[in-house]
């Protein structure tokens, strides 16, 4: 038996503080890990066995048990090899059942963000403060660890938190700025969403590998702009703001603009939210998803490279990591089109439109010289007869 044939995917699961792999393996008909980019949080689930009705009596789950998981892969890529994927902690939210057979599925999410972070309403001001300094005070209040990946921290006149989640309000705000926000564990992670998307690819998918189980992909021209006009009355300065940002990939599509009517700083502000308010628009212009043999590598907000697939081939980003063990271990990636990609994919169309301009101009031209030479030829052999 070699390597390929060997190898197998065991899910750890600690229910409570106690490790209940073994006890929960007979049971178990599949567990599912999504690990998003950002904005939702993670959550888990597994499907449960339960013919003979202990899930839905005895061992019936409460909402709210801290559920930690992992997954972990025995000799998947070398002999004698164990490789895990850390999926994080989580707190039971939803618990079904269905049948024939019975089963039970178990839903949790990841732990903090169940808690009063996106629950409770606070009404707070922010003065002269830089972006990373909000979200600081959140990740403080809330017990976390601020994880900052960003060369760009605005510095902001005021903000208002009026009868918002914390999770809400500083999400919506990091996002005018192209800041993404994602809570995992004991972290509360905020990145450049622009600068992870120039990161290198953590892997290579090409067209016709056998690893490859199912993928599509497509582009569109709902939803996309090719601008946006940002309009803002400041009451205090008594100042009038009005800026128009184009799009930087030049996005293909109705030409429409995508209006935003909101408070900013200065002209400096009123640009940078513009440019990526139409960015984050322009996401879903070009997207895939593929299924493959599971990968760990695989995971929210990393990068993938894209190879065979015509007009769709170039970086993309990973919106979305769902993994599976049921039987076999599987992933499945939601993608977009990374903005310099989608640039060098106009190029490429732009230089075949040219060429394509350049040959029927040719021909052309060829046409029209050889039927005048025809016509005059024959005027010359008429005058001749």
């Amino acid at each position: 038996m070699d390597a390929h044939e060997a190898r197998w995917a065991e899910v750890v699961i600690v229910y409570e503080g106690v490790n209940i792999t073994k006890d929960i393996a007979p049971f178990l008909i599949s567990f599912t890990y999504t690990d998003n980019a950002s904005d939702k949080a993670d959550d888990i689930s597994f499907v449960l066995e339960d013919r003979k009705r202990l899930w839905v009596n005895d061992w019936f789950p409460t909402k709210g048990d801290k559920v930690k998981s992992s997954i972990v892969l025995h000799e998947w890529e070398a002999p004698n090899q164990t490789i895990s994927l850390p999926c994080g902690t989580f707190e039971v939210d939803e618990v079904e059942c269905s049948g024939p057979p019975t089963q039970i599925t178990i839903k949790a999410v990841s732990t903090l963000v169940s808690k009063p972070m996106r629950q409770e309403l606070h009404t707070k001001a922010w003065e002269n403060v830089k972006l990373s300094t909000i979200a600081g005070d959140i990740a403080n209040k809330n017990s976390l660890q601020l994880f900052w990946d960003s060369s760009e921290n605005p510095l902001l006149e005021r903000r208002d938190q009026v009868e918002m989640s914390d999770l809400e309000f500083f999400t919506s705000l990091a996002k005018d700025y192209g800041i993404s926000v994602k809570v995992t564990d004991t972290k509360l992670v905020c990145y450049n969403t622009e600068e992870y998307q120039e990161k290198p690819p953590v892997a290579e998918l090409k067209f016709g590998d056998k690893k490859l189980l199912r993928w599509n992909f497509s582009s569109k021209a709902a939803g996309t702009y090719k601008a946006a006009r940002l309009q803002y009355h400041d009451p205090v300065k008594n100042t009038n703001i009005d800026i128009t940002e184009k799009s930087e990939d030049d996005t293909e599509g109705t030409g429409r603009t995508l209006e935003i009517n909101q408070k900013v700083d200065s002209i400096a502000d009123a640009k940078k939210i513009a440019k990526d308010k139409l960015a984050n628009a322009n996401k879903k212009e070009i997207t895939g998803s593929i299924s493959l043999m599971g990968d760990l590598r695989l995971v929210g907000a990393s990068n993938v490279k894209i190879t065979g697939f015509g007009a769709f081939d170039g970086n993309f980003t990973i919106e979305k990591a769902t993994h599976t063990v049921s039987g076999g271990y599987t992933t499945k990636l939601d993608l977009s089109m990374n903005k310099e990609s989608k640039k060098e994919l106009r190029k490429k169309k732009k230089s075949k439109a040219k060429k394509a301009s350049s040959r029927k101009k040719t021909a052309t031209t060829t046409d029209t010289v050889t039927r005048t030479y025809q016509g005059e030829n024959q005027v010359i052999l008429k005058n001749n007869g």
